[in-house]
């Protein structure tokens, strides 16, 4: 069974509130994998599960080389 998905934008507009990201920067994000679980595209959208969190691959890397996980 396969979760709500919903628009990309809107679960900006959840997490970040008045400060979220202009959709060029939400677009990239999504390129770079900088959201997990990664967002599906459907046409031109792009859609995420409504507990999805941003996340900055490098950051987590670094995170899991220095706790050594």
């Amino acid at each position: 069974m396969q979760a709500e998905l919903i628009p990309v934008k809107t679960w900006a507009e959840r997490v970040f509130g008045d400060e979220a990201p202009h959709r060029n920067t939400l677009r990239s994000w999504v390129t770079m994998g900088k959201i997990s679980p990664q967002p599906i595209q459907v046409g031109r959208r792009y859609f995420v599960e409504p507990s999805a969190r941003y996340i900055d691959p490098t950051a987590e890397k670094i995170r899991r080389l220095t706790n050594g996980r």
